[in-house]
């Protein structure tokens, strides 16, 4: 229900979408979005605030820009509703692909995530992607794990439910009502570490998926204002210290569980 919600969400701002409209960029207040529960990327500190490398990103970003931000942080699907028809003026930290393509605008990536599949570390009768035939799993879709699931003819012999959460996803591994979970890697094992679960990665040979801020479609002022920031921030070092701190080096996913 998420994928057709955000596909159906995407392609009615298609619909409906004005060309060439663009928010005001002279001015000084922006409304930023940033989903829940994807540790180390979108989450909440021991507060209740955001944080994470996406939110980090995103305050650089505009700090660089001299310009103010605010961070609405919600489920993913809310987000995704609030940049096609709501006040949000751009959402960080979103992976890119073909279809999103069609509903938003992108700058070039900051980063690169490994998603991939997860199980629990004593299923000896999953071996391989195919043996993943006739299960439930949980978790991403319009992935580039969903993508393999195509290019071998599973993807209609796989249930995969979505969740609210990834952590809702590791919860259900946790329960057995799935046998296995995709998502990003280093988020995977955040929440394995959480939930005291002992997991294994099934090998997919899946290629990264890229990672940029997403605006409304057509909001080329706005887009060009984010790319320049970012092209400062790589050229002075700072992107690159705080995919450090997160422990995603350059473009490539890590196992790291936490910031140092």
């Amino acid at each position: 229900m998420k994928f057709i919600y955000e596909i159906a969400l995407c392609f009615l701002a298609i619909f409906v979408a004005t060309p060439g409209t663009c928010a005001d960029v002279t001015r000084n207040q922006f409304l930023c979005g940033i989903a829940q529960g994807y540790p180390p990327y979108q989450f909440q500190d021991e507060t209740g605030e955001p944080t994470g490398l996406d939110v980090d990103v995103l305050r650089l970003v505009f700090e660089k820009l001299g310009k103010k931000m605010t961070i609405r942080q919600d489920k993913w699907d809310t987000i995704v509703g609030d940049l096609c028809f709501g006040d949000l003026d751009c959402v960080g930290g979103m992976e890119i692909n073909e279809t999103r393509k069609q509903c938003f605008d992108f700058t070039t990536p900051y980063y690169h995530r490994q998603i991939t599949v997860f199980l629990l570390a004593y299923n000896m009768e999953i071996l391989d992607i195919n043996d993943l035939k006739w299960t439930i799993i949980a978790g991403d879709r319009h992935s580039q794990v969903e993508q393999l699931f195509t290019e071998k003819d599973l993807k209609n012999k796989i249930r995969i439910f979505q969740t609210e959460s990834k952590d809702k996803s590791m919860q259900m591994l946790k329960e057995g009502t799935v046998v296995a979970v995709v998502m990003p890697k280093a988020v995977g094992f955040h929440l394995a570490k959480k939930h005291e679960l002992d997991v294994k990665i099934l090998d997919t040979s899946a290629p990264k998926s890229p990672v940029g801020i997403a605006v409304k479609k057509g909001n080329k002022e706005l887009l060009n204002l984010l790319e320049a920031a970012l092209l400062e921030l790589r050229k002075d070092g700072t992107l690159d210290a705080v995919l450090k701190k997160w422990r995603v080096q350059g473009t490539t996913d890590t196992n790291g569980l936490k910031p140092h």
